[in-house]
């Protein structure tokens, strides 16, 4: 069972990565409203 636990743990965090690496990277066309990104965000972005 823990090691089921610590598996599904390494997928989830592999996924969330991609997630903000992906979505760090695309751009918004929403002008009304752009709160400032965090700090840490910036690890995730493939230009710097």
């Amino acid at each position: 069972m823990k090691h089921c636990k610590e598996m599904l743990a390494k997928i989830a965090k592999a996924t969330v990565e991609k997630a903000l690496q992906r979505d760090a990277n695309s751009t918004t066309c929403v002008f009304i409203y752009q709160p400032k990104t965090p700090q840490n965000l910036n690890r995730f972005k493939k230009s710097k």
